[in-house]
């Protein structure tokens, strides 16, 4: 996630860097066609391209609603998988009588986030998990799909096993469901992703208008075409680039969910409610970009 500041003219540039200079290369030569072989038949009508240009803009901005609130949606499960976590780590130490287990528990917890985290991010979760689960808990995770379903499959059946109150089972188990819920929609986001004519029509939609709109500008701008046309065209890539960014959120790229750095949150507060003595410091952004 790209934490807020002050706006970059290079890395503004760099956003849509790419297309954008195909852009102004496209406005020069349509310019210079016009301008110096005086070949007036490239100029084209002023209405259907604002009406394409309106179109354009609203299906874009239509697909940028969609894609941030996927986005947002993924942020708010987490919001919540941080909630539940704390939750769980205070039943565990107040609810259950055993404190070995307590502890068993929140640890386990732990080691569930980091594995939620890379299960999303479709990494392996051995080297993270190596020193936070059993040998024997390892050997049996590696013949599962999901990982950390299976770390949480566990650790109720561990609570379970113990023998609580009925009535404390009862609220744990409130919360446990809660952890299931939230993992449940992550996955939903991560496995639905927004149909393909939402990846493919934008992006045609956006480069058509871009090449034609010199063409219906070059007659009033004349020489400065290639400043108004590059102009209003980085408009329109932009907002195509902001929705392919943001649709996907647990891709581990920039304008991501940060994961490491909430997962590094829950960790802390777990180990903090334990009383360790764990040294760990939340993330910080690097280059301005929180993982």
């Amino acid at each position: 996630m790209i934490v807020p500041g002050r706006a970059h003219l290079g890395h503004i540039l760099r956003y849509v860097g790419r297309p954008l200079v195909w852009l102004l290369a496209w406005d020069i030569a349509v310019t210079a066609f016009w301008y110096f072989v005086g070949a007036h038949w490239v100029e084209f009508p002023a209405l259907p391209l604002t009406l394409l240009g309106s179109a354009v803009a609203v299906y874009l901005s239509f697909r940028n609603t969609t894609a941030y609130a996927r986005w947002w949606e993924a942020r708010t499960l987490w919001g919540a998988m941080v909630n539940a976590s704390r939750t769980l780590a205070r039943e565990a130490l107040t609810l259950l009588p055993d404190r070995g287990l307590a502890k068993d528990v929140i640890h386990r917890q732990i080691a569930y986030v980091h594995a939620l985290r890379l299960h999303l991010r479709r990494q392996q979760p051995w080297d993270e998990l190596a020193h936070r689960l059993p040998t024997a808990d390892l050997s049996a995770l590696r013949t599962v799909a999901n990982v950390p379903n299976a770390i949480h499959a566990r650790t109720a059946g561990l609570i379970a096993d113990s023998g609580p109150d009925p009535i404390l089972l009862a609220t744990i188990a409130r919360t446990l469901s809660d952890i299931s819920n939230a993992q449940g929609g992550m996955e939903r986001i991560k496995n639905t992703p927004l149909p393909q004519q939402y990846a493919t029509y934008p992006a045609i939609f956006t480069h058509g208008f871009c090449l034609l709109l010199p063409l219906g500008l070059v007659e009033t701008l004349g020489l400065y075409t290639p400043l108004g046309s590059t102009v209003a065209g980085f408009l329109f890539l932009a907002l195509l680039q902001i929705g392919n960014d943001i649709q996907n959120p647990f891709e581990n790229l920039e304008d991501d969910v940060p994961l490491t750095t909430l997962t590094q949150a829950i960790e802390i507060d777990l180990r903090d409610a334990l009383g360790e003595n764990h040294g760990l410091e939340p993330c910080k952004p690097v280059n301005g970009i929180l993982w």
